[in-house]
């Protein structure tokens, strides 16, 4: 159970009161907003040391109901205009928010050193913007919700999993490997990706001698089953998944041209739930799932036109797409050892045939 302060109890029961409400709006990108509903800014020490919370009348909490039987706490926040004033719809719509803890205290404005109770870190479930009024509201789910949520498995004859579900024992394809790290161990088996001026080269490096990487980097050999010698690690360099594309011709901003160089690609490869995220250009951070891939003349068609409009030259990343089913696993991707499905599951025909 929380303790209150003495200090914060005697300002609980004073008139007037000296309490105020601080927040820490912490987004995914690791950009903080401190606010405080205070008349003035309060230097307060949040876990990270003593920092300051600016005032400002726009934040404000709802009714926030939190019980000690387990019950999943929720909340809808108003954003300060220190947020609302940097982000607009636009932001919401790309994901700016998706990710973002927000942590609440309460605390005596007039000796903020003491203390005070603290609620949360909530993750935002739902967010709602209103244009006119430039503000954005949040929805908060306390930490227990996913305790709270009983979830479950179902027999099923496709995979259950996820295209690069990282997970142990799931479809852990390495379509974005982490880059290559300096003075680091890495053991046979992982995989890494080095930039050379910003590019990947749609290559990823398989570690076929485990040891350390040196502390400057050598040059990497992008050449297909060519080796590079980093430290005491030996990379061998592969065809990655995940491969860089630009926009070459326009038809509507849901039909394109492109410019995309993957040697193993057929009529729909990045089709059956690919997804194209945009590098470069008005929709640069945004996310399309990928409705049609015609490989003959690098035709792409997504599902819902992006938010903005498509460009000639605007640069992506997108992944291929997985119809779930063993053969594509086998044929393309050869991770059946991951497949999450029962393929060999009896159909109607064999349940509904003549006993014996």
């Amino acid at each position: 159970m929380r303790t209150i302060p003495a200090a914060l109890q005697t300002a609980l029961a004073s008139t007037p009161r000296t309490i105020c409400w601080l927040g820490k709006f912490q987004f995914a990108n690791g950009t903080i907003v401190r606010v405080s509903t205070s008349m003035m800014p309060i230097v307060f020490d949040d876990g990270t040391g003593d920092q300051t919370f600016s005032v400002d009348k726009g934040f404000k909490g709802g009714t926030i109901m939190s019980r000690f039987d387990g019950t999943v706490p929720d909340s809808e926040i108003l954003a300060p205009t220190t947020i609302s004033d940097s982000y607009d719809e636009e932001d919401v719509f790309v994901g700016t928010f998706e990710g973002m803890l927000i942590t609440l205290w309460i605390v005596d404005y007039s000796i903020p050193d003491e203390g005070g109770v603290q609620i949360g870190p909530y993750e935002v479930a739902e967010i709602k913007y209103d244009d006119r009024g430039k503000i954005a509201a949040f929805e908060v789910r306390g930490i227990l919700q996913k305790a709270k949520t009983i979830e479950v498995e179902e027999l099923s004859v496709t995979c259950r999993s996820n295209l690069g579900d990282t997970r142990p024992g799931y479809c852990n394809l390495p379509l974005y490997p982490d880059d290559v790290a300096r003075s680091t161990a890495y053991a046979v088996g992982d995989f890494v990706r080095f930039a050379t001026a910003g590019n990947y080269g749609n290559r990823m490096f398989e570690v076929t001698t485990a040891g350390t990487t040196a502390g400057s980097a050598p040059v990497y050999d992008y050449t297909v089953a060519n080796t590079t010698t980093d430290g005491t690690v030996v990379f061998t360099a592969r065809e990655a998944w995940v491969r860089s594309g630009t926009v070459s011709t326009v038809t509507d901003d849901a039909d394109f041209k492109a410019s995309i160089t993957e040697p193993r690609s057929v009529d729909n490869w990045f089709a059956n739930g690919g997804i194209l995220k945009w590098v470069t250009g008005n929709n640069a951070g945004a996310f399309n799932q990928v409705r049609a891939y015609t490989h003959s003349t690098v035709r792409i068609r997504v599902w819902d036109s992006p938010y903005f409009a498509v460009q000639v030259g605007d640069t992506f990343e997108i992944m291929p797409g997985c119809d779930k089913t063993f053969a594509m696993c086998l044929a393309r991707f050869a991770n059946t050892i991951n497949f999450r499905g029962e393929n060999l599951l009896p159909g109607r025909d064999f349940i509904n045939g003549a006993g014996m």
